[in-house]
């Protein structure tokens, strides 16, 4: 085998290893438009911004669930049922406790009332009124949706670039050497 096609193959392999990873970074980020095939759209490219779609409804939801607190004082039963839930929860947990169980009867019952007391008023105080007047102060909602838009995307997508770009093409051209290498033994053994 000639010398000449030892090193075409090495650096075949190794600019197939560098494309390969660039390519993943252009999944990532790239293009902004979704491409359509046969009338879908193709969710692999541009997956981050294809997916902001969908994690901005997810985080609107969750925020209107358990944060936001309804105008006029309404009644918001989402967060009122995962409030009960949790106390359910809490209540069971202290009743299958070991060591309460141990104590006798007349101080186990006053215990588990204190404490199923404390605890819902404790929820009730920290999801009806603490959560939303801290996201209300610091402005979580417009935070979050700031952090998802547009030009904070394109600030991800440029500080990726910068950071990731290199690694994964040393990553890629390394791989692409080890393969070059693969290569190059199975065409002296066979």
């Amino acid at each position: 085998m000639p010398w000449y096609l030892i090193i075409i193959i090495f650096i075949l392999n190794i600019l197939w290893g560098i494309g390969f990873f660039y390519f993943l970074l252009l999944i990532v980020f790239h293009p902004r438009k979704k491409p359509k095939l046969f009338g879908k759209e193709i969710p692999i490219v541009g997956v981050l911004i294809f997916f902001r779609n969908k994690l901005a409804k997810i985080l609107a939801e969750k925020y209107e669930t358990y944060i936001e607190r309804f105008p006029g004082g309404a009644v918001n039963v989402k967060k009122e049922e995962f409030i009960r839930t949790t106390y359910e929860m809490i209540q069971k947990w202290t009743e299958e406790q070991a060591s309460l169980l141990k104590l006798p009867h007349f101080i186990q019952k006053p215990v588990l009332s204190f404490v199923q007391v404390v605890t819902d008023h404790l929820l009730k105080e920290l999801f009806r009124n603490f959560i939303p007047n801290l996201a209300e102060r610091y402005e979580i909602k417009e935070k979050i949706f700031e952090l998802i838009s547009d030009k904070n995307i394109k600030f991800i997508e440029d500080k990726a670039k910068y950071h990731l770009t290199k690694p994964l093409v040393i990553i890629g051209a390394s791989f692409g050497l080890l393969f070059g290498l693969l290569n190059l033994i199975l065409l002296i053994i066979f």
